[in-house]
């Protein structure tokens, strides 16, 4: 299925960002290049948190289990452009089945982690997935029971496969396929029209930003729809960070990210491809662990939420290790600063779109973000184009004036790494597509400028009711109704609070009906009922005797949490 417009496809072939090789294609030429180079490590406690043991293959052992479940996967009718559910942690297993479904011509949906029953149900059922590769486990969460349970439910799933350690009765050990991989011969070669890095590799339900001019009066707000890449978009994404951050052959990158949204594959996957460098993946589960994983490994890159960045970089020094940090930033601005002497490449996404990558040149603070045309390395005369950016005004609203400041207004994208919402859908989604007639679009993500000349801007935090929790976006909007649901609610609405070290997080206000009182644990058990993703699941409870709606009806969810949070 082809997901670029063939003008676009022959503009970015034309500055080298676009090319006509797919992410297995890249795959099968690292094992032809340097065969016996580690190109897969598992961390060493993966049996603690999921199933299977640690596993480390050459780019050569890959290759042969890429070919493998391919064959496999064709064998048993899985036809060009299925769609297959993913929802496997960060693991060697995972990268050998995205690799695979690649190779086979299928094309991924990745789910988060977190993703309970009803997420599921309704990503399978908005996507036409005719399959689903899990696990059995991650920690507590027993995934292989769960989607077992909804491919039960969904006449249209054919098949739930799994990979490590002991499965539930119901899926397809994959481990068979692997321990028979140089025996099942060769996949069989998948014919595709026009350039075959065009076609989608990968789809996910992502958030539309809402239009903050039209939304008071109209009562919609930020909408859900599927949004494919092409291999060609993955390698633009993946470029950014591989550029910035001198990503080589030579190359150890560590990476505790599931292959979701542009931050899982395209800051880690990608660039380890493209290099045919050395992947270390896997659950991280304290700092001291990652730096000890890194140790072992002796990564020569790490990849990290900027807020656990410099208690990792303390960590690795006192191990003497010289690590470049790979600091993925959240959509508010906030002040990481570093320790001396580290090498810091800023990794920022912007919405479910893009990102933008930039070496820190002062350990205390991030550089700004440029205004038009964003390439790599930042400091190259010549580097190649992979984005543009722009702001768009939007209305001032309570609660995004932050310290005084007010936004420059709403980041817009467009270039080589920016997918589009053109998956075949129905006619009321395609009119809310966000695409403007020059390729703009929008990201829901507020900004702030920092200078004039030359033009650079700082993020603001989101304009729109979504909120990023990981890197997985959820719209505050529908949590509202869920909440509203629950016996003896009167009315509600889903907040943003800070989790400290967890990063971000959802709690709900809630006015209980007349006669009723609200028990926070009943009231959180309650919504687990319902089988939403974890995410989804407030942390904190807070009764209240009513909500904060400006004039226009909105709810004034800064301004709540603030006041909740400082009541304790």
């Amino acid at each position: 299925m082809i997901v670029a417009r063939e003008d676009e496809s022959r503009a970015h072939a034309a500055t080298g960002a676009w090319g006509r090789v797919t992410l297995d294609q890249i795959a099968a030429r690292n094992a032809e290049t340097r065969p016996d180079h580690p190109a897969l490590i598992d961390f060493a406690d993966r049996p603690e948190w999921t199933g299977g043991a640690g596993e480390t293959l050459t780019w050569k052992d890959l290759n042969t289990r890429i070919e493998a479940l391919a064959a496999f996967f064709a064998a048993v009718g899985l036809q060009t452009d299925t769609v297959v559910a993913f929802q496997m942690p960060p693991t060697v297993d995972a990268v050998v089945t995205f690799l695979a479904c690649s190779r086979a011509g299928l094309i991924v949906a990745p789910l988060p982690l977190g993703a309970r029953e009803a997420e599921v149900t309704e990503h399978c059922r908005r996507l036409g997935a005719r399959a689903i590769v899990t696990v059995a486990r991650t920690e507590t969460e027993t995934h292989g029971e769960r989607l077992r349970d909804v491919a039960a439910d969904l006449f249209q799933i054919r098949f739930v496969f799994g990979a490590g350690g002991d499965l539930p009765d119901g899926l397809v050990d994959l481990r068979l396929v692997f321990e028979e991989a140089a025996s099942l011969g060769a996949a069989p070669e998948v014919a595709r029209k026009g350039n075959p890095a065009d076609h989608a590799l990968t789809v996910e339900i992502a958030t539309l930003p809402e239009d903050p001019a039209g939304a008071a009066a109209t009562g919609e707000g930020a909408r859900d729809l599927p949004l494919p890449r092409s291999h060609n978009h993955w390698v633009a994404t993946g470029l950014m960070t591989l550029l910035e951050a001198g990503i080589g052959a030579d190359s150890v990158l560590l990476t505790p990210f599931a292959l979701s949204g542009a931050v899982g594959t395209g800051v880690a996957l990608v660039p380890w491809l493209i290099a045919g460098a050395t992947l270390v993946i896997g659950l991280p589960r304290a700092t001291d662990a990652l730096a000890a994983e890194a140790e072992r490994t002796g990564a020569t890159h790490v990849a990290i939420p900027v807020r656990f960045a410099a208690r990792l970089a303390d960590r690795l020094a006192a191990r003497r290790l010289e690590t470049t940090l790979l600091a993925i930033a959240d959509d508010e601005p906030h002040d990481r600063p570093m320790p001396k002497g580290v090498a810091i490449v800023d990794v920022v996404p912007l919405g479910a779109y893009g990102l933008v990558a930039r070496r820190r040149l002062d350990p205390v603070v991030a550089r700004p973000l440029p205004v038009g045309s964003c390439g790599a390395p930042a400091d190259a005369a010549t580097a190649p184009i992979l984005l543009e950016t722009r702001l768009k005004a939007v209305p001032q609203r309570a609660g995004q004036m932050i310290a005084g400041r007010p936004l420059a207004g709403e980041i817009q994208l467009r270039g080589a790494m920016v997918p589009h919402f053109n998956w075949p859908t129905t006619a009321q989604e395609r009119k809310h597509r966000p695409r403007d007639p020059e390729g703009w679009m929008a990201s829901g993500i507020g900004a702030r400028i920092v200078s004039a000349q030359p033009p650079t801007f700082e993020l603001a935090g989101r304009v729109d009711d979504s909120v990023r929790i990981g890197q997985a976006l959820y719209d505050l909007g529908v949590l509202d109704g869920l909440y509203r649901s629950i016996d003896g609610i009167a009315d509600a609405a889903a907040i943003l609070v800070d989790g400290g070290d967890t990063g971000p997080a959802i709690a709900a206000a809630v006015v209980p009906s007349a006669g009723h009182r609200i028990d926070e644990a009943s009231f959180r058990e309650a919504v687990a009922a319902t089988r939403v993703g974890l995410a989804e699941i407030p942390t904190r409870v807070f009764t209240v005797p009513a909500i904060a709606r400006g004039p226009s009806g909105r709810v004034l969810r800064a301004g709540m949490a603030q006041h909740l949070m400082a009541r304790g």
